[in-house]
Order: C-alpha cells, then sequence, then structure tokens
C-alpha cells in the first residue's frame, strides 16, 4: 500500500513538472542576436510544437522535438537552404529562454518573451 502511495504521489509531482514546464516554455521568444523568433506551442495529445521564422529572412525553418526532459526540451533544427544543422537544447531560467546549440553553430543565447496582442 505504501509502495503504492509512494508510486501515485512520484506520479503526480512529474506530471506537475511536465505542465508546469510547458506552462513555462509557452509563446513568443527572441534575441537581439537573431532576426529568428521561435513560437512554442503544447498541446497534452501532440505534445510540444517549435516553429522559428524570420521577417527578415522571409524564412521559417523546420524544428523536430528529439527530447524533453524534467526542466528541458531538446530539439533539431536544419536550414535546407544551407544545410545547416543544429541542436538547441530549451531551458527556462529566470523567465528567460537560455538556449544551448551544439551541432552547425555552437553557443548560447537567451531569448526574452515577446507578448502578442490579440482581440
Amino acid at each position: 500500500m505504501k509502495k503504492l502511495l509512494l508510486s501515485i504521489v512520484m506520479l503526480f509531482s512529474i506530471t506537475m513538472q511536465s505542465q508546469e514546464l510547458s506552462e513555462q516554455l509557452k509563446g513568443v521568444w527572441s534575441s537581439n542576436k537573431t532576426s529568428y523568433y521561435v513560437v512554442i506551442l503544447h498541446d497534452s495529445i501532440k505534445g510540444y510544437e517549435f516553429i522559428n521564422f524570420s521577417f527578415k529572412e522571409n524564412k521559417s525553418l523546420p524544428e523536430v522535438v528529439v527530447n524533453t526532459g524534467e526542466n528541458y526540451v531538446t530539439t533539431k533544427l536544419t536550414n535546407p537552404s544551407n544545410n545547416y544543422k543544429v541542436n538547441i537544447t530549451y531551458k527556462v531560467v529566470d523567465d528567460e529562454l537560455h538556449c544551448t546549440f551544439e551541432g552547425g553553430s555552437n553557443h548560447q543565447t537567451v531569448y526574452r518573451r515577446y507578448w502578442v496582442m490579440t482581440n
């Protein structure tokens, strides 16, 4: 009985942490170091969806989720026009999105949330 209760508590805790991460990640993010924006959506059935686009470059780039953890999501981004490929690990730290790039570029960039007004 104790093991069952402990299992239920652990499952609830993991579920709550996952929901908290998805709520923290949802939104429109960008940095002054790039012309690209990333929109992060989450649905309990579909999971995460990352949409990367630039008004300046007039492009959108495919980004696919490859791994999710307790406090991070890792994606693979590909730019087919120049064969640029990079893995990006996203973590929320103090209401900022810390993005670690590994592959075609190795660096870390901090993104800030953009608020979108809707009617």
